[in-house]
């Protein structure tokens, strides 16, 4: 508890600003600290996770997984599995054997299926994925609400238990028609991965979908263990400390934490720098240490860790985690592991202290939560907005526009403390197939067929609505929800062909039962004009001719040169002789046929014009002359002034 305090009062003088508040938050963490004494693996306001493990042990494996990868990567999710939770292993080829017991996750279970992992091989002669899900769910038969069910499957074949094949495939209707509707209900999400092109991955899909699990094409054993592990953290979610360049920073209320080092085939062993600048490695030897290595990763698990800045000496990997188990842990509200594209995304997370909402102002107020985003390629921060009344720190956004994966990392810091969780969404693009088939004559509509993704949407909660916009402009507005028959719809034929446009919005349920509505891609079609169409000739109206109209010439008025302003000593600018006044009657032509140009006439206006611009010019100068002598003559008036000025005074 002193080393929280001390934590706490140098966070207070890197924030002297809010030295108040921190000293009230110290006060309620220490607090938080010292009020429990039992051990607890994750918050209690969390559920306990029960994860069920199917490895696929038959002999096709010796070619997809030759050198055994399997074992690091069970071994890997074990030792990763949150204390408290429930979990077993079983292996199947022919046979179904339990390999690790289904029992409370602790130490000395960990220790065991760490052990009994070894035992994984190549020599089942059959695939039997029906008894392997069936025997390992036998007490999932109703739904619970005190727990999360997880079921991952492991394979790189198809449904064989026989050479005959239709007892192969009745077995794999069974697994479609009985066992998958009965962990349905049961609330189980079952996480499938694939490990070989031969794989049923029509089934695996299925599976996966239908539950709301992740399906994970694996084109490599070696890609195993980083698969498994997202698997796991969508499957049991567990707390851990940001990284940044393999480093971060421990704080008192961790009882325990979990660091996952990846590393290159073959390399050294990572190491740990602690905060007093000591190196802990595979070699070291403490009673609070425990280190797995294999030949990708090292697995090293310490209780009461000392807090402070600590580093991890490897290579950096962005796959690298740090587990904790700490008394003030997150609460984020259950995400899905399947959406559509441009479907809504609710993220919520409460912070938790002995299974209750933090709800105090004074530290919720320190608190900054973020959530840092990766789709495509592209990466985004969003801050999470927090009502401090529930404690819920919240924000709503939208998944991408296509078929991909959007990852999710939740970063929650103040001053005392840091904790992230990392989560991957699965995004499809549509529920709902379109495909046009286009007519050629005017009396047969062009037809608009629908396919709905029934993986992925329940169809008989699925409906659509939306407009159909024709080459002219017009629009029609459309509705489907009787799916009885094979649905479609039909679009009218305009003879001289043009652009058409359908928009349509899906709004349904998906097969667990979310609620949806998504804007489906718009779908456009050009349609040629039909053979022998003619388009109507333009008719134009002929133009009107104006009635031409003579009108009179305006007189030119009087010119008259300007008068130079009467200044003294200047001589007056003669007057420039006026050019004589237009009679009017002259410049007016009675004949019907157009006049010639008068030449004459503006060649005298041009030759007034251009004498006016000369002496209005003569004149500025003159001005401008005058006005400089002056200034000059007045300025050595002065000069002369002070000259006779300082002669009498010497």
């Amino acid at each position: 508890m002193g080393s929280l305090k001390r934590l706490v009062v140098l966070s207070a003088a890197k924030v002297g600003q809010t030295a108040s508040l921190l000293r009230r938050f110290a006060v309620y963490l220490s607090l938080l600290v010292a009020s429990t004494v039992l051990y607890s693996a994750q918050p209690s306001g969390q559920k306990p996770a029960d994860v069920r493990l199917l490895i696929d042990i038959s002999g096709s494996m010796k070619q997809n997984d030759p050198n055994n990868l399997r074992i690091p990567a069970l071994r890997m999710v074990t030792n990763l599995m949150p204390k408290g939770s429930e979990a077993g292993v079983w292996a199947f080829g022919r046979y179904v054997n339990m390999l690790v017991p289904l029992k409370q996750v602790d130490q000395q279970w960990q220790e065991s299926a760490t052990a009994a992992a070894g035992k994984i091989n190549s020599a089942g002669l059959f695939t039997n994925i029906g008894d392997a899900m069936a025997k390992s769910s036998w007490d999932w038969n109703r739904p619970a609400d005190d727990e999360t069910r997880s079921m991952i499957l492991l394979t790189d074949g198809m449904v064989d238990i026989a050479k005959d094949p239709t007892k192969n495939a009745a077995e794999r209707q069974r697994i479609l028609q009985e066992i998958l509707p009965r962990l349905k209900a049961a609330g189980v999400t079952i996480h499938t991965i694939a490990l070989s092109e031969q794989a049923d991955h029509e089934l695996l899909k299925a599976l996966s979908t239908q539950t709301d699990g992740w399906y994970q094409a694996v084109n490599s054993a070696d890609e195993l263990q980083k698969v498994f592990l997202k698997i796991f953290e969508q499957a049991a979610p567990r707390d851990s400390l940001p990284l940044e360049n393999n480093q971060f920073t421990v704080d008192a209320s961790i009882e325990e934490m979990t660091i996952l080092v990846f590393r290159e085939p073959g390399s050294d062993k990572a190491k740990l720098i602690l905060p007093t600048a000591e190196t802990l490695s595979y070699e070291t030897k403490r009673a609070n240490v425990r280190w797995f290595s294999s030949n990708t990763y090292d697995l090293v698990t310490l209780t009461n860790p000392q807090p402070g800045q600590w580093q991890i000496d490897a290579k950096v990997d962005p796959d690298n985690r740090v587990m904790v188990v700490s008394k003030l842990g997150l609460q984020v509200a259950d995400l899905p592991n399947n959406v559509l594209a441009n479907e809504q995304i609710d993220y919520q997370v409460k912070l938790l202290e002995e299974g209750k909402v933090i709800t105090k102002p004074d530290f919720l107020s320190l608190v900054d939560a973020k959530l840092s985003t990766q789709y495509k390629g592209r990466e985004g921060v969003t801050p999470l907005l927090k009502d401090t009344s529930s404690g819920t720190f919240r924000q709503v956004f939208f998944a991408g526009e296509e078929d991909g994966v959007l990852e999710i990392k939740l970063v929650v810091k103040s001053p005392t403390f840091e904790r992230s969780r990392t989560h991957a969404v699965n995004i499809y693009g549509t529920p709902v197939l379109a495909d046009v088939q286009m007519s050629f004559e005017q009396t047969i509509p062009h037809q608009v067929h629908l396919k709905i993704i029934e993986d992925i949407v329940l169809p008989s909660s699925l409906s659509l609505s939306g407009q159909i916009t024709y080459p002219d402009d017009t629009t029609q507005f459309i509705a489907i929800d009787d799916w009885s028959k094979k649905p479609s719809f039909d679009v009218k034929v305009f003879p001289q062909g043009g652009e058409y446009q359908v928009q349509l919005t899906a709004q349904g349920e998906s097969p667990t039962g979310r609620s949806f509505r998504v804007d489906l891609p718009a779908l456009a079609f050009e349609q040629a004009p039909l053979p022998g169409f003619e388009p109507e000739p333009v008719v134009t109206e002929p133009e009107t001719p104006e009635p031409e109209t003579t009108q009179p010439q305006t007189p030119v008025p009087e010119e008259k040169a300007p008068e130079p302003e009467a200044e003294p000593e200047t001589t007056l600018e003669p007057e420039q002789p006026q050019e004589p006044a237009v009679d009017p009657a002259e410049s007016t032509e009675q004949e019907p046929e157009p006049e010639p140009v008068n030449w004459t006439l503006w060649l005298s206006i041009g030759f007034v014009g251009n004498v006016l611009l000369v002496l209005l010019g003569w004149f500025v100068w003159r001005s401008v002359s005058k006005k400089t002598k002056e200034n000059s003559d007045l300025m050595t008036q002065e000069l002369f002034a002070e000259d006779d000025s300082s002669k009498d005074q010497e």
